[in-house]
């Protein structure tokens, strides 16, 4: 009976220690949680968005000064260097372009007695200079070619037909295939990308490029000196097609049904001028932090959390990317903060990414991979944030195979912030995700993605736009994705049942 007693003391005891110590662990959790502020989170977003930064272009010496501030930050809070040579950075060449002035775009009249009526077409509604435009002026015929794409494999060639030497081609976003649910889709992802698109069109002789692209700034259209390009809204694509008896999205909808190009030359002349300055000098880089792990097992183990740094820079007017995407930077610098200064010390090992030249072709998050310095094979995953600071709702997805990664933040969510929130776990086997999205190049290597999005979004998004500023954010929200990623994470790090 003795030993009985003995025995419920000691695990009394036991039990009481384990009590105390999570009591420990949530009280070290809340105070930093409670640091967590819209206020200061505000303050850096605005930093980014500065006419310091000039819109944070890769290549320029303006990104690489934003590229600095961020390093400063993380060593500020104690975070180590996790980028080459023991350094904050991944440094890459990123030649890269500057728009002199907006450039025009003039629709051309022939009128019966010969004489020409000029339509000017408004900047930004109407058009946005090409931002990787060759620099010169252009007067042409425009040809419509589809979606710009020549796929032998998939018996389809948009410039089947048609002769764009010398002429404007004009050229619509994405591909005829248009279920990205579909396992066929990542057959048509390479010809999505922008870069492909004009260099199609150069590889067919044409010297000027319309692309719908809803006149939005678009940098990650390949360079090449010898043709002249422009992005164009509804209205100038509107008077391309009067008098034709169809629309472009007619014939887009055509295309999509039978999957046969319906390129033809349009009757319609127009003028582009572009006056650009070529800066071959450029050079960019990723912000890379680490938090080692304590365990001298599971610290060789990683936690990645990414969002790109860039945004598109200057067109006429700065395009500051407050949304796009000093939300998602913010977000992750604010949970470092908490992280590095909780007291807390992490089992794994977590990694804070920023990520530099997304808008140019996701040429940071393809050197990251590429450099294998966290391996696939030892990261639970790579958490991505791309937008996140517009509405009132959350959005988190993991793939189907590891989709126990998605309760860390709906325990969080249920415990700690209380928004609404949905969750998603694609099964293997569909493409999921944005094509021109960092967490695909991630997947495409190998990573276990995560990527976290808000919802329900009610203020106006200026994507690309001038507009893109702090107070198109919903700060509210953003401090919440922050404290979420913040615990998750953190709890994320210490689950030693956890296996990747």
């Amino acid at each position: 009976m003795k030993k009985y007693f003995c025995l419920i003391f000691i695990l009394l005891v036991i039990q009481s220690s384990l009590t105390k110590a999570q009591d420990d662990y949530e009280n070290q959790l809340l105070k930093q949680f409670h640091e967590i502020t819209s206020e200061e989170m505000m303050g850096w977003v605005e930093k980014l968005c500065s006419p310091e930064f000039n819109g944070r272009l890769a290549g320029t010496p303006e990104y690489v000064a934003s590229a600095e501030w961020v390093a400063a930050r993380l060593q500020k809070w104690g975070i180590r260097p996790g980028g080459n040579n023991d350094s904050w950075f991944q440094w890459f060449n990123w030649p890269y372009t500057v728009l002199n002035d907006i450039g025009s775009l003039t629709l051309n009249i022939k009128q019966p007695d010969g004489t020409v009526i000029r339509k000017n077409y408004n900047y930004p509604d109407e058009f946005y200079p090409g931002m990787n435009s060759g620099k010169g002026e252009i007067t042409s015929e425009v040809i419509f070619a589809g979606y710009g794409i020549t796929a032998p494999e998939q018996n389809y060639d948009d410039y089947k037909g048609i002769d764009v030497k010398g002429k404007i081609v004009l050229v619509n976003r994405d591909v005829p295939f248009t279920n990205p649910r579909d396992h066929e889709y990542s057959k048509w992802v390479a010809y999505c990308y922008h870069q492909y698109k004009l260099e199609n069109a150069v590889k067919h002789g044409a010297s000027g490029f319309l692309y719908v692209d809803g006149a939005s700034a678009n940098p990650n259209i390949s360079y090449d000196s010898s043709i002249i390009v422009t992005g164009i809204g509804q209205q100038p694509l509107d008077d391309i097609f009067a008098g034709l008896k169809t629309t472009n999205s007619e014939i887009l909808e055509k295309i999509r049904k039978s999957f046969k190009p319906a390129s033809f030359n349009t009757g319609k002349t127009i003028t582009i001028k572009a006056n650009t300055t070529r800066h071959p000098e450029g050079k960019s880089c990723n912000v890379v932090g680490i938090i080692e792990g304590s365990d001298p097992d599971l610290k060789n183990e990683y936690i990645i959390m990414g969002g790109h740094l860039d945004a598109v820079g200057k067109a006429g007017k700065i395009v500051k990317g407050a949304l796009d995407n000093a939300s998602g930077v913010v977000d992750i610098l604010a949970a470092a903060k908490a992280m590095a200064l909780s007291g807390i010390k992490l089992k794994r090992s977590v990694v804070f990414l920023f990520i530099g030249g997304e808008e140019v072709g996701l040429v940071g998050s393809k050197l990251f991979t590429s450099l294998n310095s966290f391996p696939s094979a030892k990261t639970i995953t790579y958490i991505n944030l791309d937008m996140v600071g517009n509405g009132t709702g959350l959005y988190v997805s993991a793939g189907s195979p590891y989709r126990e990664l998605l309760t860390y933040f709906d325990e969080t969510n249920r415990k700690y912030i209380h928004r609404p929130i949905r969750t998603s776990a694609p099964v293997p086997g569909e493409y999921y995700g944005r094509p021109r999205s960092d967490e695909v190049v991630f997947r495409m290597a190998g990573y276990r993605t995560m990527s976290i999005y808000t919802t329900d979004a009610y203020k106006k998004v200026y994507y690309h736009l001038p507009g893109d500023d702090p107070d198109a954010l919903t700060i509210e929200i953003m401090e919440d994705v922050a404290k979420m990623i913040y615990v998750a994470v953190t709890d994320m790090a210490n689950d030693t049942s956890l296996k990747y």
